[in-house]
């Protein structure tokens, strides 16, 4: 929870959700609420709010401009994740990441699809995922610029199109933007 009010610290809206089920789940929610309550009184500058789970995933097809950091749980954050990935353009667009912010254990990013060996060797896979990926490695071990670099050329090329696009020629045009 610190470092989601730490990442929302240092973006432009500065809020936080909490998405979690409290009236159901009530120790668990209770515990996050709580948390989230506590350690808000250390980021007077970041604004945070809570949804219910079902609500939650009601205003990220009808308004997802409303939210900027997200915290939750894991059984919450899979559900949300799907679902961004979905609206968002598949999961052959999503990129995931499981932070350790302390830096004592790693951390690990890899798309969301996972590694899709009912596909492998047949250049068919979008590997934009993947692409994006390592655009959020960057990001966290620091290196703004170059993750910056990558994100901007993926978006060109998902400007430009990758309907009918080989594995091969996706990735090709992706590094050909940077």
């Amino acid at each position: 929870v610190r470092y989601a009010f730490e990442l929302a610290s240092t973006r432009a809206r500065k809020k936080l959700t909490l998405v979690h089920k409290h009236n159901v789940l009530v120790r668990a929610g209770s515990m996050y609420q709580n948390t989230v309550n506590k350690i808000a009184k250390e980021f007077p500058d970041v604004s945070h709010d809570y949804l219910h789970i079902d609500a939650a995933t009601i205003f990220m097809v009808t308004d997802p401009a409303r939210f900027d950091v997200i915290v939750t749980d894991n059984l919450f954050g899979d559900i949300i994740t799907d679902l961004a990935a979905a609206i968002s353009g598949g999961i052959g667009l999503a990129a995931s990441g499981n932070l350790n912010p302390n830096g004592k254990f790693p951390s690990m990013f890899e798309p969301v699809h996972g590694s899709a060996p009912d596909i492998a060797g047949q250049n068919k896979a979008n590997p934009t995922a993947a692409i994006q990926s390592a655009a959020m490695l960057l990001r966290h071990i620091g290196e703004f610029e170059a993750a910056n670099r990558l994100e901007a050329a993926i978006a060109t090329e998902l400007t430009n199109g990758q309907t009918g696009k080989s594995t091969d020629e996706i990735a090709a045009a992706i590094f050909a933007n940077l």
